[in-house]
């Protein structure tokens, strides 16, 4: 692997591991944001949030940062499998940019918006409040979460089932990374559709389990080498890919 190829690795490695982190920053303000059970009644979040709205700040910080992290993971993540099927890398990461842009424009919005919009309830008059609760969403760039969570879904999916099928990453992080791929995506489907429990199992498992440890194990990874072993090369000039998690290039061709 030539140097700059290395260096992207690296430094693509050290931020899908911040990515990773990111997304169990979230899960913990999720977890301790009470306001975050308050489907129906809009007055009562918005009085919840004015009285304390940190959770809430802290829990779109883990998203906006994250989001700023994966603009460089991402490059790194689509170089391991890109000549395997360019065209399919292309456009999913494309799509991967997409999304995560959208998160941080949205995210960081939030950051500065929602405290402002929860004082101008705490103060205002019932007119003012009303116009709060019913204009919300147009805080959010993607309220159906289309872009933010569908647009990436096959992002996961494509890098998962090329280096699963080359054998470029080991085959718990590949499998790790279709589940990934699956939740994400429905995910999407479940809030788009108003379906409470779908989102809630593909947020449990998708952003609370699978992509921490995705992420996480992938950038791993990508610090240590591992790359340079898959692009090893046979006799015939083929290259004999290796699995990530270990082996050598014999069991790669014996499999």
């Amino acid at each position: 692997m030539d140097d700059n190829r290395l260096k992207l690795h690296r430094l693509g490695g050290t931020c899908a591991i911040l990515v990773g982190v990111s997304y169990l920053v979230v899960t913990t303000f999720f977890v301790l944001d009470p306001t975050q059970l308050i489907h129906d009644d809009k007055h009562e979040l918005w009085t919840r949030l004015a009285e304390n709205g940190t959770p809430r700040i802290l829990y779109y910080w883990g998203y906006a940062l994250g989001a700023i992290f994966a603009f460089g993971a991402i490059p790194a993540i689509a170089d391991l499998v890109r000549d395997r099927h360019e065209g399919w890398v292309r456009w999913t990461t494309g799509l991967a940019y997409l999304s995560f842009g959208v998160t941080a424009v949205e995210t960081f919005r939030l950051v500065t918006a929602t405290p402002l919009w929860a004082s101008e309830y705490a103060a205002g008059d019932p007119s003012v409040r009303t116009a709060i609760v019913t204009t919300d969403l147009l805080l959010r760039l993607d309220p159906a979460t289309w872009l933010r969570f569908g647009a990436l879904g096959p992002f996961f999916l494509v890098v998962s089932i090329l280096a699963l099928r080359h054998r470029l990453l080991s085959r718990p992080l590949n499998y790790v990374g279709i589940a990934l791929g699956v939740l994400t995506s429905t995910a999407a489907l479940g809030v788009a559709f108003g379906i409470g429990p779908m989102v809630l199992v593909s947020a449990v498992l998708g952003g609370a389990v699978a992509a921490p440890v995705w992420f996480v194990w992938i950038g791993v990874a990508l610090r240590r080498g591992v790359p340079a072993a898959a692009a090893s090369v046979t006799s015939g000039g083929a290259a004999t890919p290796v699995p990530a998690g270990g082996g050598t290039a014999a069991e790669a061709r014996h499999g």
